[in-house]
């Protein structure tokens, strides 16, 4: 609640409290109406630290107002001596230059808050008469009560006008209501309020704004509560949204509650109540809770504290249920982690079974040097001794190659190369890998040279060599 919504004490029955900013009028017929209004709205003002102004004019003139305060004040002059009271005569304010000026006033009550603030008052307390008015000053005054009207709310000022019915026309009492927020009248001996017209619109409209809001924090799908702090703090206001998130039967069952009702830990509800108080608010604070019905629940809370106008704590905050949220939050980071187990399961497979293959490569690579040794020293040897004693310088050739080729993968890639091969084609692609023509094929295998080209126009066709110029000799030796 800020400076100006604070409530003061009007020192009247009819109205007994008002907030800074407020202009009344009233109307009267005696001076007895006008001492049972001035009198106790000033005596109230003084007994509530504000400077007081109290402009006079007939039937009350200064002396007069003084004696009867001093009537119901004993220490009225205490209060003179310190300056917390002035009683003019209009002519001392309305009209100092000696006729009146509306915005030298208006500018001289503002200049006399600002004194009154710099001094430790509250604020300042101001009632005038405008008995004195001519005629031709009222359409002057008429404009500087609407100006005071519209600017009054900006400021810790009181201000009270009173008008002689006598002296008012119907139009003019009309006028008068319209300038000032409410008006003090009295009929058949009591005294009644009026407001204004422009004042009841507004509250109309502040009423309406006032449903329309609370309807829709009624329907809002969060939770919407206010409650007071302390360990067995209690809600005062809760939406359904947040009968809905607790599990409550009705709002009436939630509101039976106690806030620590709601808390798994004690010791949460503490700290969150320190922070709170301590900081002033408390922003996406993440609570595990547990609904009326035992359920463990996880809420996201944003919340304020704040004041009313009595000066008492209470907390306004939003709640929203993200049980689900952190629930799909939670199986994520067991997924991500069992991913990460899996990773790290398949690295070290990978490195097995890199080293697997490591381990057979160099198996293998010493195999083959192996047998490269035992052919290179063991076999050739016979080789040579077969050609020295007559055998077919072709077959041993021929063995002699092959021998050499023991450890490539010639076979077993040209088993694998398209259409299947024969074991006669196979042989003859090895006596064609080899460096043997037809001819030299067809004697060791005693077949005729044309069966020879038969194989070899049907191995061409299966390896894909058909209608191509290519040699079928440099081809099986690539491969």
């Amino acid at each position: 609640m800020t400076e100006n919504q604070k409530l003061r004490k009007t020192g009247l029955d009819i109205i007994s409290s008002i907030s800074w900013g407020t202009h009344l009028c009233v109307f009267y017929e005696t001076k007895e109406d006008l001492i049972d209004i001035l009198v106790p709205y000033f005596k109230a003002g003084l007994e509530n630290s504000e400077s007081c102004m109290w402009i006079t004019s007939e039937p009350l003139k200064v002396e007069k107002a003084k004696g009867l305060l001093k009537k119901a004040i004993k220490n009225l002059d205490d209060y003179i001596e310190k300056g917390q009271i002035e009683i003019l005569d209009h002519s001392q304010w309305y009209t100092k230059s000696g006729k009146f000026e509306a915005d030298k006033v208006l500018q001289g009550c503002v200049e006399k808050e600002i004194q009154a603030l710099k001094r430790g008052f509250d604020g300042l307390r101001v009632g005038g008469n405008a008995s004195w008015l001519e005629k031709n000053d009222w359409e002057k005054f008429t404009d500087y009560e609407a100006t005071v009207n519209k600017v009054i709310g900006k400021h810790r000022i009181l201000a009270i006008c009173a008008y002689s019915l006598d002296k008012c026309r119907a139009d003019e009492i009309i006028e008068v209501v319209d300038n000032h927020q409410f008006a003090l009248i009295k009929k058949e001996d009591q005294w009644m309020v009026l407001e204004s017209p422009e004042r009841k619109k507004t509250k109309e409209a502040l009423k309406e704004s006032q449903e329309r809001y609370a309807k829709l924090v009624e329907n809002l799908p969060v939770g919407v509560y206010r409650n007071t702090p302390g360990p067995e703090g209690h809600f005062i206001e809760a939406n359904e949204a947040i009968v809905k998130i607790f599990e409550a039967d009705s709002k009436e069952e939630f509101l039976k509650h106690s806030v620590s009702d709601l808390y798994w830990d004690p010791f949460q509800r503490q700290q969150f109540n320190e922070k709170i108080l301590r900081q002033g608010f408390v922003k996406n604070e993440i609570l595990e809770l547990k609904t009326l019905k035992g359920n463990k629940i996880w809420c996201s809370l944003n919340a304020v504290a704040k004041k009313d106008k009595n000066g008492n704590s209470y907390f306004d905050g939003i709640i929203q249920n993200i049980t689900e949220h952190k629930k799909a939050e939670e199986d994520l980071k067991e997924y991500t982690s069992k991913l990460e187990e899996q990773k790290l399961s398949l690295e070290q497979k990978n490195l097995a079974l890199k080293e697997m293959i490591e381990h057979i490569e160099r198996t293998k690579n010493r195999i083959n040097e192996d047998m490269a040794i035992n052919i290179d020293k063991t076999l050739m040897p016979i080789v040579t001794k077969l050609k020295i004693k007559g055998a077919s310088p072709k077959y041993v050739k021929l063995l002699k190659y092959h021998l050499n080729e023991l450890t490539s993968s010639f076979g077993r890639k040209l088993t694998q190369k398209g259409p299947k091969l024969t074991p006669r084609e196979i042989e003859i692609c090895n006596m064609v890998k080899g460096g043997l023509s037809s001819k030299d094929i067809s004697e060791l295998l005693n077949i005729s040279k044309q069966t020879v080209e038969k194989h070899r126009k049907n191995i061409r066709k299966k390896l894909g060599l058909s209608n191509k110029k290519l040699n079928l000799t440099s081809h099986l030796q690539k491969i």
